[in-house]
């Protein structure tokens, strides 16, 4: 598989997780890839959807390889390399396999629930206009 294809490839595939994660989520609460966030008074990105959500990222560092089999059909796979199959098979196919890293953040909003009673500040409240 040469560069191209690999970037495109990688690129397709962070992009349909993220839309079957945001499809598959939705009914939960958690938001995946909000968009208009908002940068808070100490740096911290929230979301503002009845009362102020966090946004956290989630950092992925991952080893893929890209499983160049000669035989065939000739394409190339892309795998993590967590994900590879060991097998002692044997086929008429000789194979490279190249390994590269992928760094890439998700912003996500965490389902929330209502703070307790017990934790929710004593005293007059103040009302912000």
């Amino acid at each position: 598989m040469d560069l191209k294809e690999f970037i495109k490839n990688t690129i397709s595939s962070i992009s349909e997780a993220i839309i079957e994660s945001q499809t598959e989520l939705k009914d939960k609460g958690i938001i995946v890839n909000p968009e208009k966030m908002e940068i808070g008074k100490t740096g911290e990105k929230l979301l503002r959807s009845n009362g102020w959500r966090y946004v956290q990222n989630l950092d992925f560092d991952i080893l893929v390889g890209v499983d160049d089999k000669q035989g065939t059909d000739g394409k190339g796979e892309l795998k993590v390399v967590g994900l590879f199959s060991i097998g002692g098979g044997i086929n008429d196919e000789n194979s490279t396999t190249n390994h590269n890293r992928i760094k890439f953040t998700v912003p996500v909003a965490f389902s929330t629930s209502p703070t307790p009673d017990e934790y929710k500040p004593k005293g007059p409240s103040i009302s912000v206009l």
